[in-house]
């Protein structure tokens, strides 16, 4: 298709598309949604004041989404190929990026490389395959051979002179009790190993698993577990690199409905952008006993619809798109066109509810709630079940209702590691305040900026900028910002006390740790996964008036020792702040307090197994002015064993 040019886009209806102005779609009731190559979400753009305001972020967003910047921001070698995959980070391809993978996925060398997976073999493993480290990995595949071997000569030796069916044989073992349960181990050993064979090959296929990773065929080993994560990420699945479950499911699809899947998802943040919407159905699957509706000014109730979903749909129908070979040729035929590419179509109404000025609120429902120090006087981890999550939802107050827009996982705060002014480093209970709060700040791009009581180890990263070097051990800027691994992610809204404006340093905020949005817990603040965070205040800053500041400057030069090295890092921004004009109320619920201890304990607590200096005493007795106490006060722990932690994160 002809690239179009600033200020047109192709009007569809059914598949067929007619040049026109923007402004005369919008004329005729259409929505203009931006399908280009320099998209950016609204968070990122610049404005209309007078002199601009830039973000300066927005270059390095576009870069990263086009794959013309590597996932750390910085250019490519001269004939380096970049590979993002950040969706899942809050950074969606462009649809060159998606055009280009789709025509190599859809190559014929590639399809025919993709038939000759063990596709049986994957289907026919049931359990999870987790990788813990290079001698487990090595140790369980030799179990799995040994095993093989020796099912093998126990059913011939049952069976001299006979050459059984594999079934007979297997079913003759299990019938005696003394190698039944070495059999179970065999067969399933056997699937395993098969089913990893065949995800080697779908990541040979893929590109993703190369000969000089030096991994061994059948041997969940480290290159296939990262291998396996970089495929996770580029189909927009938010796990540990681990076969099995929701990841084993989208192995097992076909490789042209993925590339459907994920034209729909980047074109749900481009409708999402361009409507100004948030709902996504998020809140009808949280309250599925009692789907929530709204009513109008008639008084005839409506449920409270997927806006985006929607959208997607309209759209796609607009453009022609209903399957996955539909995807493929649009992308094909578009390929030419995708940087300046805007397409306009006749979207669903909006709800009554809506306006350009929305009456919002937040609620953040703490749900189980531990204060008991996790782990008993032995040092043991004691489990702390929690049934009932941190949940986020957000409102909009119409006609004398509070209608729920969307429902989101987030986190609170817990037992985190914090330094002590003697320079050790405790557990200290890091809480998130309880009670109402406002929105009165939106910073884009925030940089987050360690506090003093930061491990300094946590501030530091192994990193290979030289493959001839090997690793080196850098700053973690990247966690800092600004950036999408920032620990505050893209964006975020600063928690104040509506009365007083007291900030305690709580904030809602992005993240690309989705592993403890999951599961696990924050510094205190409530983290969202980094497209929805974005969605969520693109929303509110679409709804509310703002007064845009802009890029506040900072400039913070730091340096610190670890054994004995120094290192350095400097800032020079705060972020890009909107200032809310009627700041939006968040209300923080106490949620449900589990355990023994029912107010959160101030003491920092000592690590099990860590040898500490004395801390200091008056005579015998614990100094009443120290605020390090000796002895654990109880019990507790997160109850998730078999999940795996990510490295220790400094952020809030």
């Amino acid at each position: 298709m002809v690239p179009l040019a600033a200020g047109e886009a192709y009007a569809y209806e059914r598949g067929v598309a007619r040049k026109l102005t923007v402004e005369a779609a919008r004329a005729a009731g259409l929505l203009d949604v931006d399908l280009g190559d320099g998209w950016a979400p609204f968070i990122l753009r610049d404005g209309d004041e007078d002199p601009p305001k830039p973000n300066a972020y927005r270059d390095t967003f576009v870069g990263l989404a086009n794959e013309r910047l590597d996932a750390d921001g910085q250019p490519p070698k001269p004939g380096e190929r970049v590979r993002n995959f950040l969706e899942v980070f809050g950074i969606p391809p462009s649809l060159s990026v998606l055009a280009a993978r789709a025509a190599e996925e859809t190559a014929p060398a590639r399809e025919a490389c993709l038939d000759a997976v063990d596709r049986d073999g994957l289907e026919a493993f049931s359990g999870e395959v987790a990788y813990l480290d290079r001698e487990r990995a090595k140790r369980d595949y030799e179990q799995a051979v040994r095993d093989g071997a020796w099912m093998l000569k126990e059913a011939a030796a049952r069976s001299p002179g006979l050459t059984p069916a594999p079934e007979a044989a297997i079913a003759a073992l299990r019938l005696d009790p003394k190698t039944r349960a070495r059999l179970d181990r065999a067969v399933q050993g056997q699937a395993r190993v098969r089913a990893v064979r065949a995800v080697q090959a779908r990541l040979v296929c893929e590109g993703l698993l190369s000969p000089r990773s030096k991994s061994t065929p059948g041997v969940f080993d480290l290159p296939t577990h990262e291998a396996l994560a970089r495929w996770e990420r580029k189909n927009d699945i938010f796990g540990w690199g681990f076969l099995g479950g929701e990841t084993q499911a989208a192995l097992l699809a076909p490789t042209r409905a993925a590339i459907l899947d994920a034209f729909k998802r980047v074109l749900a943040e481009r409708v999402a952008d361009a409507a100004g919407i948030v709902e996504d159905g998020s809140i009808n699957s949280a309250l599925r006993k009692q789907p929530p509706a709204w009513r109008d000014q008639a008084g005839a109730d409506h449920p409270v619809p997927n806006l985006i979903g929607d959208h997607v749909r309209a759209l796609l129908e607009a453009i022609g798109v209903a399957t996955p070979e539909d995807a493929v040729a649009f992308l094909r035929a578009n390929q030419a066109g995708f940087g300046t590419l805007h397409v306009a179509f006749k979207a669903p109404p909006l709800p009554a509810y809506y306006a350009d000025q929305m009456d919002l609120a937040a609620e953040i429902d703490r749900g189980d709630v531990w204060y008991d120090f996790p782990f008993d006087r032995h040092g043991k981890p004691i489990e702390q079940r929690r049934d009932h999550y941190p949940h986020f939802t957000l409102f909009v107050r119409w006609n004398g209702q509070k209608i729920p827009l969307c429902w989101w996982r987030t986190t609170i705060g817990s037992w985190r590691s914090e330094m002590h002014g003697d320079g050790q480093v405790y557990f200290k209970y890091k809480n998130s305040d309880v009670g109402p709060r406002v929105w009165r700040q939106i910073v884009a791009t925030p940089v987050w900026i360690p506090p003093d009581g930061t491990p300094m180890k946590d501030l530091l990263v192994r990193r290979v900028l030289d493959r001839d070097v090997g690793p080196v051990t850098l700053v973690n800027t990247q966690i800092m910002g600004p950036g999408y691994q920032s620990a505050y992610g893209l964006v975020m809204g600063i928690h104040v006390d509506p009365k007083s404006g007291f900030d305690n340093q709580i904030r809602t905020h992005g993240s690309v740790d989705y592993t403890s949005i999951a599961r696990r817990f924050s510094h205190g603040c409530h983290r969202l996964v980094n497209n929805r965070a974005v969605r969520l205040f693109d929303f509110v800053l679409r709804h509310r008036a703002f007064k845009r500041i802009g890029n506040v400057p900072l400039n913070i030069k730091r340096q610190f020792q670890v054994e004995g090295q120094t290192y350095r890092y400097a800032l020079a921004t705060r972020g890009y702040y909107y200032d809310l004009k009627d700041p939006v109320p968040v209300e923080v619920l106490e949620g449900r307090i589990m355990g023994e201890v029912k107010q959160p304990i101030t003491a920092y607590l000592r690590k099990p197994g860590v040898k500490y200096a004395p801390v200091p005493s008056v005579g015998d007795a614990e100094s009443a002015t120290t605020d390090v106490a000796r002895e654990p006060q109880t019990t507790a722990a997160d109850p998730e064993p078999s999940a795996p932690e990510a490295a220790p994160e400094p952020g809030p």
